[in-house]
């Protein structure tokens, strides 16, 4: 998996097929240029999308903006402008590469006075160098570092939304030891969401059921879709799915992150400040070390999920697997079953919970009904163990 540099590029010509060589050199240097006519278009993108680029790149002239008629010789003072005043939310590498050549033959005021050089997008030599700078003022940066550290985690947030991998930045920058200081209730509540987020998209494949996504209209139950995705009855939603999804070490480590942030509830807006566990623990450990435990335990859970839901991506055949629960008027779930045995002693026996649990039949129901291996039964169960209400289907 090759590493990607993502650039911002200002360039008022960037769709002219003149530049389609250059944006082939770069896509072969793994660096993908995003292009914008104008200063207002392009950094306006930047700005709803920060961390997603590493780099920025300007033409000497472009538009100020999409209604612009002719380029603004002052764009590039103004561009400058603008990424020194973003610095306090990310610092930006940045270059110039113009083929004008009263900025590439002569001295300019604007790149004298932030002594920049501007590249020739006529000199072949000069187009290598600056790919090959981009790549190295890239790399140093934390951002990009930490995506290319995680670069399968990363590849799998592409499907999610932005403010989702912006998450994993700050967290594995705490990580890296710099920032220690994180509020629970912000980003317990962000696992909370990217679970929910994860949920959905299983929803979509028909991996799970519209049920547990459509609590109250649009929330999702956490707890009742761990359920059914780990192959268990839901507890209030009357639904199942006969194939468990979940494997174990997934399933226990979904659960451990709803419980521990306290999500157990349909809704992920959950005040952690009011979960006297967490509460408790603070009391005596005030680190950040439980946050990142579940944020790797939910990275790998997103690793996981991408995989499998890319093996399993017949929605009609996930949906055929979806169960509707019985009860009866005491609330007890009615289950079928076939009898699988039929012993010596007038006794019969049905299997259970995907065939782990045996309940056992009475000789005079066996009997009285006329019941055979292979005879397919409803029942509720009594004490765990035996069939009750027994009817012959």
């Amino acid at each position: 998996m090759s590493k990607t540099y993502n650039i911002l590029w200002i360039d008022d010509e960037h769709n002219d097929e003149a530049l389609f060589p250059f944006i082939l050199q770069a896509e072969q240097q793994d660096i993908v240029l995003e292009g914008y006519g104008s200063f207002k278009e392009g950094f306006n993108a930047l700005e709803a999308n920060i961390n997603f680029y590493d780099v920025i790149l300007l033409d000497a002239l472009f538009f100020e903006d999409e209604n612009s008629q002719t380029p603004n010789p002052a764009g590039l003072g103004s561009a400058i402008q603008k990424i020194n005043e973003l610095r306090n939310k990310k610092s930006f590498p940045y270059f110039v590469l113009s083929g004008q050549t009263h900025f590439t033959e002569v001295t300019n005021p604007i790149l004298e006075a932030f002594k920049l050089r501007c590249y020739n997008k006529k000199n072949p030599e000069d187009v290598i160098e600056l790919l090959q700078n981009i790549k190295a003022e890239a790399d140093m940066q934390t951002d990009l570092q930490i995506k290319h550290e995680n670069q399968l985690l990363f590849e799998i947030l592409n499907k999610y939304p932005d403010t989702i991998r912006d998450t994993f930045i700050a967290i594995f920058k705490g990580l890296k030891g710099f920032n220690n200081h994180f509020d629970d209730q912000l980003y317990f509540t962000q696992i909370r969401i990217i679970l929910e987020t994860m949920f959905r998209m299983a929803n979509t494949y028909g991996l799970l059921h519209d049920k547990c996504v459509q609590v109250g209209g649009d929330k999702v139950n956490l707890n009742e879709s761990c359920l059914f995705l780990s192959g268990y009855d839901t507890n209030h939603l009357k639904v199942s799915c006969s194939v468990t999804h979940f494997p174990k070490i997934i399933a226990n480590n979904v659960k451990n992150i709803i419980h521990t942030t306290g999500a157990a509830s349909h809704t992920t807006t959950v005040d952690v400040t009011q979960n006297i566990h967490i509460q408790a623990y603070r009391k005596s450990i005030n680190t950040p070390y439980l946050l990142y435990s579940l944020a790797l335990q939910l990275m790998d859970i997103l690793i996981w999920f991408d995989g499998y839901s890319k093996s399993n991506s017949d929605i009609a055949l996930n949906k055929s697997y979806w169960k509707d629960l019985e009860y009866d008027k005491d609330g007890n779930k009615i289950e079928t079953a076939k009898i699988v045995k039929v012993a010596a002693n007038g006794w019969a026996s049905v299997l259970v919970e995907d065939g782990t649990k045996s309940i056992s039949v009475y000789k005079g129901d066996v009997n009285n009904l006329n019941l055979n291996t292979g005879d397919t039964i409803k029942f509720t169960i009594k004490d765990s163990s035996q069939a009750q209400n027994i009817i012959k289907l």
